[in-house]
């Protein structure tokens, strides 16, 4: 079994739950930066459990929500049901995505790549984005920043959450360039849970450049959701990319 098809279930809300507050914010800045109106068709690649698809519904976009996971996807139906939005939302693999032309805008938040071993893959990702997107549809992806990430590199860090205790304990690979972390959830009346996951770490440079293999064309990168210049010190690295026409 890959990690990514064990790493997101139930507890994975609970343990990212301090940033659903800041999901509105960021898909302001999201809005901003792609200058799209309402209406426009948003793909959200790696929706999750709907924390930015349904604020962009929210905000009068078409948006389809693609994801690997069908308890994310459930939670995210039954949340758009609660809140009484149309969002269509799909299950699939992101190196296989079936659709063609279609979105003015695609869409790919909190370092929902790199996950795989093999650099071809994630330029198959890539590809099948560029495949998505209408003539000069544009891209935005947001992933961590390496440069911030190694320079604040801590191998052990402890996060209380409603229920239990999460421990990090992770290693940076410099030779594969992956950041690889063993998660450990402790409960007081239960047993531990342990999980596992690593992303590669692209630099800005080698992300531009797969870009450019893939037929996107690099027009800005942001060093955050408040739109502020990329630099090293950026917490995040925001890339948007315009499909080669």
């Amino acid at each position: 079994m890959k990690w990514w098809e064990k790493f997101f279930d139930e507890y994975y809300p609970k343990a990212y739950a301090p940033l659903d507050a800041s999901a509105s914010r960021e898909v302001d800045g999201v809005i901003k930066i792609l200058g799209l109106k309402p209406k426009k068709k948003i793909l959200d690649l790696c929706c999750g459990y709907g924390r930015h698809c349904l604020e962009f519904v929210q905000r009068g976009f078409q948006v389809t929500g693609y994801d690997l996971s069908s308890y994310f996807l459930d939670r995210a139906r039954r949340e758009a049901d609660r809140l009484n939005l149309k969002v269509k939302l799909v299950q699939g693999d992101m190196r296989k995505i079936p659709l063609k032309s279609e979105f003015d805008a695609v869409v790919n938040l909190y370092t929902s790549f790199g996950y795989f071993q093999d650099e071809k893959e994630d330029l198959q990702v890539l590809k099948g984005i560029n495949r998505a997107l209408r003539e000069k549809g544009l891209f935005l992806i947001d992933t961590a920043n390496r440069e911030f990430l190694l320079k604040n590199f801590q191998r052990r860090m402890w996060y209380p959450r409603e229920g239990f205790f999460m421990l990090d304990e992770s290693i940076f690979d410099p030779f594969t360039s992956r950041v690889e972390t063993t998660r450990t959830l402790l409960f007081e009346n239960q047993p531990k849970r342990e999980y596992f996951f690593s992303f590669r770490a692209y630099t800005l440079t080698e992300m531009i450049s797969n870009l450019k293999k893939t037929s996107f064309i690099t027009e800005q990168v942001f060093g955050d959701y408040e739109i502020k210049d990329y630099t090293i010190q950026s917490p995040r690295m925001i890339i948007l990319a315009r499909k080669r026409s």
